[in-house]
């Protein structure tokens, strides 16, 4: 009680003229009333500044033309009372908050503001991904480094979403840089469980929308998505993109390249299909200069040879579509603590009319590891289920058989196919969308076709029970 009421005392003297001494001025010509003692022994910077025969040890008004009066409130706030309210400290102004504390060197104050954000966060309703969007936005404009703790905060906050999620107008060049270049690609978080294609389109999106809202508008116009795509005749072999003004693409050319030229180096362009480069990136005359296109062409004939697929799918697990079980070390391997089986499946579908292979090693095996695909267009799926007995899936096991909806928990495993697997064994996944089959390899060692008359959108997933272990990963 008694440290309250005088932490109220204190209060009451801020931008009190009483005894005040000192005026604290901010860049927006606001004055605040204060006192040399109190900000002497509460801050070492004020104590640097007011008592060691600097410039400032003289004035009667020491003004801050990196805060407003608004941030500095807040500073005095905190130095007079040891702590800041809401009705100072508001979610619109947490940023500039931060970099004033980090500033005024003031540690705790720091940490109050980092709570103040979680506690938001965490208690409200609004569109979470993109008040953090918009706040480390900010953050990055107000603060040179980008080593402190509510970056990585704010980070933690974005990479659980899918980027797309993100509206442009919140993500400044500074932020959408920082996310791309700090996420790790290797463990594969969740804001990049887009395919390579969808990163591209978001980047040239977000850049026109930074132009106007008529770049915008004309970018999106003939920058088709990636479920437009999927639609395409790829037998066609003429300019799929419809630039209907070429004053307008000429006109935005110039810009479009500085703002996206950093940006794009985080785009594998030589990952997404060969069609798509020539007919639909490559008229946009400019994006990317002729050396990097000739070696994309040449990094894509390399790997044709080799018949890697280069159809653009991430392929990485989905956190959201798995038994309650499973838990994932990274977004490429499942960990099962069931004992009986449950399934998961990865965050990307496929579909279109190509090959697409993928690798399951089996890290650790389990009684009966389940390699396959599924379905869940028009399902009510069940995660926390053995996936063979599902109509919606189809799956080889290690006991060297196939299942498709057996309606059955165990079985029956008639169907048999390949030979039985074992841990650190590779499974290779064959899956031709033209045909609509999947045949399986092992180790390399190629079986006959395992299902047919397969839908027209699948999922890669690995059915396990305890201590099953399974990392998905392109094959090579």
């Amino acid at each position: 009680m008694y440290a309250q009421t005088l932490s109220n005392d204190l209060k009451s003297l801020l931008n009190n003229t009483l005894f005040s001494d000192i005026k604290i001025k901010g860049n927006d010509g606001v004055e605040i009333n204060a006192h040399r003692v109190i900000l002497a022994v509460r801050s070492e910077v004020f104590k640097r500044m007011l008592l060691n025969g600097m410039k400032e040890s003289t004035q009667e008004v020491i003004e801050f033309p990196k805060f407003s009066s608004g941030i500095l409130h807040i500073i005095l706030e905190y130095l007079y009372t040891g702590r800041v309210t809401e009705q100072t400290l508001t979610i619109e102004v947490v940023a500039e908050g931060f970099h004033g504390a980090d500033y005024f060197l003031l540690e705790q104050l720091k940490h109050q503001i980092i709570e103040f954000f979680k506690n938001h966060l965490k208690n409200n309703n609004e569109n979470k991904i993109n008040l953090s969007a918009k706040v480390l936005s900010r953050l990055l404009e107000c603060m040179e480094s980008t080593n402190n703790e509510f970056v990585d905060v704010l980070h933690d906050s974005i990479k659980s979403y899918p980027l797309k999620s993100i509206e442009y107008s919140n993500l400044n060049d500074k932020a959408l840089e920082y996310i791309l270049s700090n996420t790790k690609r290797e463990e594969k978080p969740k804001i990049f469980s887009i395919s390579e294609y969808d990163l591209f389109h978001y980047i040239i999106l977000w850049a026109a929308n930074e132009i106007s809202e008529a770049a915008l508008s004309f970018y999106k116009s003939c920058l088709p998505s990636s479920e437009t795509i999927k639609s395409l005749d790829r037998n066609n072999n003429s300019s799929l993109i419809d630039i209907h003004n070429i004053q307008d693409l000429t006109k935005y050319q110039t810009t479009m390249m500085k703002k996206t030229s950093s940006l794009l180096n985080h785009v594998k362009l030589e990952q997404i299909h060969p069609f798509i480069i020539s007919n639909i990136i490559e008229p946009f005359n400019g994006l990317i200069d002729s050396k990097t296109l000739i070696s994309i062409y040449r990094k894509q004939a390399l790997l044709a040879g080799k018949h890697i697929c280069l159809n653009d799918i991430p392929f990485q697990w989905d956190d959201n579509a798995r038994g309650s079980n499973m838990y994932l070390n990274n977004m490429s391997v499942i960990v099962s603590n069931s004992p009986t089986h449950e399934w998961i499946r990865t965050t990307v579908p496929i579909s279109g009319q190509d090959l697409f292979e993928w690798d399951i090693v089996v890290e650790v095996i389990c009684v009966h590891f389940w390699v396959g695909i599924c379905t869940i267009k028009g399902y009510n799926v069940d995660y926390n289920s053995w996936l063979g007995k599902q109509e919606y899936g189809w799956v080889f096991g290690s006991n060297r058989v196939i299942c498709y909806n057996t309606q059955e928990e165990n079985g029956p495993y008639t169907n048999k196919y390949g030979i039985e697997f074992k841990e650190n064994d590779i499974i290779t996944v064959h899956l031709d969308m033209r045909g609509r089959t999947c045949s399986f390899s092992i180790n390399g060692k190629r079986y006959p076709v395992a299902f047919c008359n397969l839908p027209d959108e699948i999922y890669p997933a690995v059915s396990l029970r305890a201590p099953g272990r399974a990392r998905i990963e392109p094959h090579q």
